[in-house]
C-alpha cells in the first residue's frame, strides 16, 4: 500500500545549541535579534542585552556569529558610542555584499534607570559577525526607543541591497515613528527622501509603538506597529514603493485586538505579568512578506484569557485583508495549545520558497517540574499564512524564567527574559536564538528547524526490508506500545544502522505514535553510544 505522509518538522542538530557560555552568573543574556548572510547561507548573526548588573538592570549588547548553519558560535561584546555606557534592543540586518548591521539604542553613563538616552547607533562587520567596527551615531534624541531593522535581499528588486530601520521617538504627547536607511553599504544614512535620518514622519504617524520592518520580493517595504502601547487596539502599517524616498499614509490591518499589556498591567510589578510569572511581557507586532503579494502580521492577543498568538493576512499587499477584522487565532485544531499554557512574544520569517514561520515562547505547567516554565515552539505555513498545521516543540527541555531573572528596571517585584527572540530564515531553513536558563544561568540557545516534505512511501516495501535485515545479520524492531528491541547477532554497527532506520521511519509518523518511536530511537542510539564508550574506557 502506498501512503502519502504530510510535511513535517525537523531540528538540526537534534540537540540544542548553546550558543553563549558566560563567565558570570551576572552576565545575563535576553532579547535577541538575528538575520542571515544572502551571500552565505550558513553565515547567521544575532545579538542580545549582555548585562553587568542584574539587580541595576545595567547591560551593553553582544553580537554572535555561526558560519556553520548554527553548530558553533562566536560571542563578542560590541563597541559603544563615545559617551555611553550602556546598549539596548538590537535588531540585525544585513546587506547585499555581506556587511551586516547591529541597530542599537545607547544610554548614557551610570545606572540604568538614571542614564539618558543618546539616540540610536549603528555597529557594522564586514567579516559575517566575526569583528565590529565603531559605533556610528546616526540619530540624536532622548526620546528614542525600540528599533527594528529588515534588508532588501530579493535579486530581482529594484532596491536589493538597502537596510532599513525604524524606532519611536517619545516627544511631548506623542511618539514620532522614525526611518533611516542605507542604499550605499553603510557609508550614509538617511531619511524619507533627501531628509537626515530618522526625518520623515512629523505629523504623520503620532501613535507608534515598537515599529518592525519587512521587506516584499517586489522590494516593497512595510513599517507597521501597535497603536499605543496599552491602550491602542488596532495595528497600523505604512508602505513605500521606492526604495524609502516616500511612504503612504498610515493604514489599518488590525482593530478591536485585546494585547495582553492592556489586559494584565497592574496583575504584580510595574510591568504587565502573565498569571502565574513575575517577567514582564506586553504585545508587539510582528511581520512578514510571504511568496507573492502575501503578508502575515502576528501579536500576542489576550481576549480568550489566556495568551495566544493571532494573525491576520492580505494576499494583495495590504490593500485588502482576509478574515475577522480583529484577527483570527494562528493555530487551530489539533493545534491548539492547552488551555494551561500561554503563547507569548510570537516571531515571524518567511523562507525564500514562501513557507512562513512563527516561533513563540510557551509559558505554563509543565509535567515533571513543579513550577510553570517556559518552552519555545516553532509553527510553520506552508500555504501562504492560510493555515499552520506544522508544530514542533524546539526545546529540548522547558526553561525556568524564574532562575537567574534581572530585575526589570531595578523592580523588585518584576524580573525580565525578554520581550522578543531571534528568528530568520534562508533555503537552510529556520534558524532560532533564545534566551534559555537550564545551565542555571541567563544563556543564549539556538536551533534550525527545517520542513520536511510529504513522501510516498510503501509500506509493504519497509516490512520487506526489516524482515531482510534481521534475518540477514540483525536488526531491530520496535513493538507497538513504542519499545525497541536491538536484536542479534550483536553487531554495533548493525545495531546503529537499523535504530536510526527506525527514527527515519518515525520521523514519517504522524501523532503520539511517532513521537513514541522517535524517542525510543532516539533513546536506543544513545544506549548503544554509551555502552561503546564503556567498552572503550574499560579496555
Amino acid at each position: 500500500m502506498i501512503r502519502l505522509f504530510q510535511p513535517s518538522l525537523r531540528k538540526h542538530p537534534w540537540r540544542d545549541v548553546q550558543v553563549t557560555h558566560s563567565p558570570s552568573p551576572l552576565n545575563d543574556r535576553s532579547e535577541s535579534a538575528l538575520a542571515v548572510n544572502p551571500r552565505r547561507a550558513k553565515n547567521v548573526v544575532g545579538a542580545s542585552k549582555r548585562f553587568s548588573d542584574p539587580a541595576k538592570y545595567n547591560f551593553v549588547l553582544a553580537a554572535y556569529s555561526s558560519h556553520d548553519a548554527g553548530l558553533t558560535w562566536a560571542d563578542t561584546v560590541l563597541p559603544l558610542p563615545t559617551g555611553a555606557g550602556h546598549s539596548s534592543d538590537p535588531a540585525v540586518a544585513f546587506d547585499n555584499a555581506g556587511n551586516v548591521y547591529i541597530v542599537g539604542l545607547p544610554l548614557g553613563p551610570g545606572d540604568f534607570a538614571n542614564g539618558p538616552t543618546l539616540g540610536i547607533s549603528i555597529n557594522r562587520s564586514s567579516d559575517g559577525g566575526k569583528t565590529w567596527g565603531p559605533a556610528e551615531m546616526i540619530h540624536h534624541s532622548g526620546g528614542d526607543d525600540k528599533q527594528g531593522a529588515a534588508s532588501d535581499c530579493t535579486p530581482s528588486s529594484p532596491h536589493f541591497g538597502n537596510v532599513y530601520a525604524a524606532w519611536d521617538d517619545v516627544g511631548a504627547g506623542e511618539v514620532i515613528l522614525r526611518f533611516a536607511r542605507t542604499t550605499d553599504h553603510g557609508a550614509t544614512w538617511r531619511g524619507v527622501g533627501g531628509q537626515p535620518a530618522g526625518n520623515g514622519f512629523d505629523g504623520i504617524v503620532s501613535d507608534s509603538f515598537a515599529p518592525e520592518i519587512t521587506v516584499a520580493r517586489d522590494g516593497t517595504v512595510y513599517i507597521f506597529w501597535l497603536s499605543g502601547e496599552e491602550t491602542g487596539n488596532m495595528l497600523k502599517f505604512v508602505k513605500s514603493v521606492d526604495g524609502g524616498d516616500s511612504f503612504s499614509g498610515p493604514h489599518i490591518a488590525v482593530s478591536g485586538l485585546t494585547p495582553i499589556s492592556r489586559a494584565l498591567l497592574g496583575e504584580g510589578g510595574s510591568f504587565p505579568e502573565l498569571p502565574g510569572g513575575k517577567f514582564r511581557v506586553l504585545s508587539s507586532a510582528v511581520g512578514c512578506a510571504g511568496r507573492n503579494q502575501t503578508l502575515v502580521f502576528a501579536w500576542a492577543d489576550f481576549r480568550e484569557g489566556v495568551s495566544r498568538v493571532y494573525h491576520r493576512r492580505s494576499d494583495d499587499g495590504g490593500t485588502t485583508w482576509l478574515g475577522s477584522a480583529s484577527g483570527d487565532p494562528l493555530l487551530t485544531g489539533s493545534n491548539i495549545s492547552p488551555a494551561d499554557q500561554h503563547d507569548f512574544h510570537p516571531q515571524l520569517a518567511a523562507m525564500p520558497n514562501g513557507d512562513i514561520g512563527c516561533a513563540f515562547y510557551q509559558f505554563g505547567p509543565k509535567a515533571g517540574f513543579a513550577e510553570p516554565r517556559i518552552d519555545v515552539v516553532m509553527a510553520v505555513s506552508t500555504d501562504s499564512g492560510a493555515s499552520f498545521p506544522l508544530r514542533l516543540t524546539v526545546t529540548d527541555k522547558p526553561w525556568d524564567p524564574a532562575v537567574d531573572a534581572p530585575l526589570s528596571h531595578g523592580d523588585p517585584n518584576t524580573t525580565f527574559i525578554g520581550e522578543y527572540f531571534g528568528l530568520a530564515a534562508n533555503d537552510e531553513g529556520f534558524f532560532l536564538l533564545w534566551t534559555d536558563t537550564r545551565t542555571g544561568m541567563q544563556e543564549m540557545f539556538s536551533s534550525r528547524v527545517t520542513v520536511e516534505p510529504a513522501r510516498y512511501l510503501n509500506e509493504e516495501l519497509i516490512i520487506e526490508i526489516l524482515f531482510g535485515i534481521i534475518n540477514d545479520g540483525g536488526g531491530v524492531y520496535i513493538t507497538p506500545d513504542g519499545h525497541i528491541h536491538v536484536v542479534g547477532p550483536g553487531d554495533p554497527v548493525m545495531s546503529l544502522l537499523g535504530a536510526l532506520a527506525m527514527y527515519q521511519i518515525a520521523l514519517e509518523t504522524k501523532g503520539r505514535a511517532g513521537m513514541i518511536m522517535q524517542q525510543a530511537a532516539l533513546g536506543a542510539i544513545a544506549d548503544l553510544a554509551a555502552e561503546q564508550l564503556r567498552g572503550l574506557r574499560s579496555g
